[in-house]
């Protein structure tokens, strides 16, 4: 049994097209995403929304002044999903983890194969239900394709047709204090990303100008690596190893040092990320130099041997050689098993194998 492949939503045009293309495709999911996510908010007290409702003010300028594209295309996914701009906007701006930034466990790794060219692979950790996957091809920017919440104007993990590929990894800092007057929304940091970044300077420049959380890993077609953890305020940029880089879910040095001072007590034990690393970094330093995607296919797609790298939690696993193969993303999707991955055009979101 093979699990099968993912479908794969194309949505073309202007930003409100864009959005009313998904709000008609994904109608129902959003409304259920809407229920599962914003449910308990809507119920809050008066006190809770008001602050909340402040927040969301504060994002909707810093976003739209920033990417005002962006709210064309969410005034269109509330046209055609039959819901109203402050719920969408709420979806988007991830409001059920407002004042909660530790999440998800999601892999992110890169390295060399036989010729010098780096292989990039890694997992989204999320509830599947909640996703889509999604092939954009905007009037303005670079084709993309990538997986977003449906119902949002996202991006995370994923490619671009420049032969940009983004991984992406939950920085969870337990007790880290934050300003949530200072914080973007990650999600709309890699829309950003993948839309208009071709090269990893590019997305090196975008990490030092806007403030989120998340650890992160690119690779581009010219054999850029960029590997860093963003923390609010603080960045710390890792060198590029002989074996590559991998990032998991917790900062590594100095970042970890510099958030102690912010009240960062230590990685969560129960979250696996110290054995993910540990697992990850072992399968880089025994693959460097002779990495393949048949190799990147078996880890991802396999049983990882303690630190959980392909989990229950894994909604969909990419691999991809930017400098050979600049538009070919592979993908698999939960359960992730090795003969589930399919290559994608993400210029056009068709199968190319």
């Amino acid at each position: 049994m093979t699990t099968p492949p993912p479908p794969i939503l194309v949505l073309r045009g202007d930003p409100r097209a864009l959005g009313r293309q998904q709000g008609a495709a994904l109608r129902a999911q959003i409304h259920r995403n809407v229920a599962e996510l914003l449910g308990a908010l809507m119920k809050a007290r008066p006190a809770r929304r008001e602050q909340i409702q402040a927040w969301q003010a504060r994002l909707r300028a810093f976003c739209f002044d920033h990417w005002p594209w962006l709210q064309e295309e969410m005034a269109g996914l509330a046209e055609s999903a039959g819901l109203d701009r402050e719920t969408i906007e709420l979806l988007n701006f991830r409001a059920w983890q407002y004042d909660v930034y530790h999440a998800g466990a999601c892999s992110s790794l890169a390295v060399p194969d036989a010729h010098g060219h780096i292989l990039t692979a890694g997992t989204l950790d999320d509830p599947r239900h909640l996703y889509a996957v999604v092939q954009c091809q905007p009037t303005a920017g670079l084709r993309y394709l990538s997986f977003p919440i449906a119902g949002t104007t996202w991006a995370n993990r994923g490619m671009n047709e420049s032969g940009l590929a983004l991984g992406i990894s939950s920085l969870i800092c337990p007790g880290v204090k934050f300003d949530l007057s200072h914080l973007v929304p990650a999600d709309l940091v890699f829309r950003f990303m993948l839309q208009y970044c071709g090269t990893v300077a590019a997305i090196e420049s975008a990490c030092r100008s806007y403030k989120f959380f998340c650890n992160l890993v690119a690779v581009d077609r010219h054999g850029g690596l960029f590997a860093c953890s963003r923390y609010g305020d603080g960045l710390t940029v890792y060198p590029a190893a002989p074996a590559g880089a991998v990032l998991t879910n917790h900062p590594l040095e100095p970042a970890a040092t510099a958030l102690r001072a912010r009240g960062f007590t230590g990685t969560d034990p129960g979250a696996d990320s110290l054995e993910r690393l540990a697992e990850l970094t072992a399968w880089n330093t025994a693959h460097t130099g002779r990495a393949t995607i048949a190799d990147a296919r078996a880890l991802l797609g396999g049983e990882s041997k303690f630190g959980r790298v392909n989990n229950p939690n894994t909604a969909f696993a990419t691999i991809a050689v930017p400098q050979t193969d600049p538009h070919t993303l592979w993908l698999a999707q939960q359960p992730v098993m090795a003969e589930g991955f399919q290559a994608f055009d993400v210029r056009t979101g068709e199968s190319v194998r």
